[in-house]
């Protein structure tokens, strides 16, 4: 990438402001498609002259392509892109009433992805006992959860469909007494319904799931591998679904008993660090200078099919 004058960069972002009031970063990057992402982004975040509202919550990811390193979500080009809004002094008005707007409208792709996920468990549960549902628990985790969900078109990694967005990650847990075929049932029963919501026309919604035992789950809060990490993450940041609340319950209190809990709060502080290194850093480096190092300081490893 070339050098770029960000101070011209920053002249034309003001004058777009002042044209069509306050705008989001991918905004901004559909109004100047000739000025590489990583460039309007310094030139946003050097200016002393706009004005910057960020409206996103801001949770625990695993990197799994850098070592496993903990990262906060969104990443700093997704919460560019889609959860920061920038205006001119004398626009406070107008970024507090379309702030409030862009937040609702992640309220409601959220709550229309999580109708989906309950809808999907009321299949399930349908064709199952009523003893059989009170030793089994679901619940939702990821963007749903913080009710951050977006429709943005993307390509499914593994089938190539485009699909709406967040995906909804749902995750079934059953008690020990329940019998083996119960779980393979729950597992041919959902993966059925994972593929007819993504390649039905009406909805287009990536769902993952997992099914595990009650047993399974609190062994992985020793939080030892990347795996028991990334699964006590979810269960943390979790939303009742549906099915025993007394078993949700008693997971959530194993957390707590564990201290797992306050793990993952010592790495959400940890990441919360790093990302303010990474954003001096994104800061002060020239445009000539950019590499992969770079880059994923910028985005996720996951993200960069969405962001090349």
């Amino acid at each position: 990438m070339p050098k770029y004058d960000l101070k011209h960069i920053e002249a034309r972002i003001e004058a777009t402001l002042l044209e069509k009031g306050p705008r989001l970063g991918k905004e901004l990057a559909e109004d100047m498609r000739d000025v590489p992402q990583l460039a309007l982004w310094q030139a946003c975040y050097q200016s002393r002259k706009l004005h910057v509202s960020h409206f996103a919550s801001y949770y625990l990811r695993f990197d799994i392509r850098r070592e496993d390193q903990v990262r906060l979500s969104p990443s700093i080009l997704r919460d560019f892109l889609s959860f920061t809004l920038f205006g001119l002094p004398g626009q406070r008005d107008k970024m507090i009433e379309r702030q409030g707007t862009l937040s609702n409208m992640h309220r409601e792709i959220s709550r229309e992805k999580l109708s989906v996920a309950q809808s999907v468990m009321k299949q399930v549960f349908v064709t199952l006992g009523r003893e059989i549902r009170s030793q089994l628990c679901a619940f939702i985790a990821g963007d749903l959860a913080y009710y951050l969900a977006h429709n943005e078109p993307r390509e499914h990694m593994a089938t190539g469909e485009m699909v709406k967005g967040s995906d909804i990650d749902i995750i079934i847990i059953l008690s020990e007494a329940l019998p083996e075929e119960v779980q393979e049932r729950i597992d041919t029963e959902m993966t059925a319904l994972k593929n007819y919501y993504m390649r039905h026309p009406e909805y287009r919604h990536e769902i993952d799931f997992i099914c595990k035992r009650k047993s399974v789950m609190e062994r992985q809060f020793q939080y030892t591998d990347i795996h028991d990490k990334i699964a006590s993450k979810i269960a943390y940041e979790s939303m009742f679904l549906g099915g025993s609340l007394t078993l949700y319950m008693e997971v959530r209190d194993a957390m707590v008993r564990t201290g797992v809990d306050h793990l993952i709060e010592a790495d959400f502080e940890h990441a919360l660090k790093d990302r303010k290194h990474a954003m001096h850093r994104l800061l002060e480096v020239r445009g000539d200078a950019i590499d992969d190092e770079i880059r994923s300081l910028f985005y996720f490893s996951q993200e960069r099919v969405e962001f090349s």
